[in-house]
C-alpha cells in the first residue's frame, strides 16, 4: 500500500478510535455505571473497545514507521497491547450478550494490564520518541502522548488497587479529554 494512503487509512482510524473512545465513556458512565445489569449496554461499551484494540494496531504500525529507530519498539508492541485490549472488549462483549460471568480477574487482560498498563507505557515512549525528533510528527504531540500514557498508567494502578474514585477520574480524562485528543492530533499528523 502507498504511504500517503496508508497514512491516510491510518489517520481515519485514529480519529475513529477518538471518537469511539467517547462513545464508551457516554455508554458506560451513562447507562453502565447507574444500571450495571444492563447487558445490552455494557456489551455495546466492550464492543467499542473491541473494535478500537483493532483500530488502534493499524495507527500503531503508522507511527512506528513515522518513528525512527524507537519505531521498531512501537510498532510491535502497540499492536500487541492493541490486539489484547480488543479480545478484552470482545470477551466481556460476548460475556454480556450471552449473561455470563467472567471472572473478577480476566485473563484476557488482568485489571487492564494491556488496555491502560501497557497503552500508558507505550504512550510515553511515543511522547518520547517524537520529543528526540527524527520524526515527521508535531513536536507538541509528545507532551499530549506523555500526560495520557501517565493517565493511563494511573487508571491501571487505580483498577489494580480498586480505587473507584480514581478510575472515575482518570478514566475519565483517559476516555473523554486525554485520548481523544491524542488520536484526534494523531490521526491528523498521520494524513498530513
Amino acid at each position: 500500500m502507498p504511504e500517503a494512503h496508508h497514512g491516510r487509512w491510518s489517520g481515519l482510524a485514529a480519529y475513529a478510535v477518538a471518537a469511539l473512545s467517547v462513545l464508551y465513556a457516554i455508554v458506560y458512565l451513562g447507562f453502565v455505571r447507574p444500571q450495571p445489569d444492563n447487558h445490552a449496554a455494557s456489551a455495546l461499551a466492550n464492543a467499542f473497545l473491541g473494535v478500537s484494540g483493532i483500530l488502534v494496531s493499524a495507527v500503531a504500525v503508522a507511527l512506528g514507521e513515522r518513528i525512527g529507530s524507537a519505531g521498531r519498539w512501537i510498532a510491535p508492541v502497540g499492536v500487541a497491547w492493541a490486539l489484547l485490549s480488543a479480545v478484552h472488549g470482545a470477551a466481556a462483549a460476548i460475556a454480556d450478550l450471552q449473561n455470563t460471568t467472567l471472572p473478577a480477574l480476566g485473563s484476557t487482560d488482568p485489571a487492564g494490564f494491556a488496555t491502560f498498563g501497557l497503552a500508558g507505557l507505550w504512550s510515553i515512549v511515543v511522547g518520547r520518541a517524537i520529543r528526540e525528533g527524527g520524526t515527521t510528527l508535531p513536536t507538541g504531540l509528545n507532551v499530549l502522548a506523555i500526560v495520557n500514557g501517565v493517565d493511563l498508567i494511573g487508571l491501571f494502578a487505580s483498577n489494580v488497587l480498586g480505587f473507584t474514585t480514581g478510575v472515575l477520574v482518570t478514566g475519565g480524562l483517559a476516555s473523554v479529554v486525554l485520548g481523544p485528543a491524542f488520536w484526534i492530533w494523531t490521526g491528523r499528523a498521520l494524513r498530513g
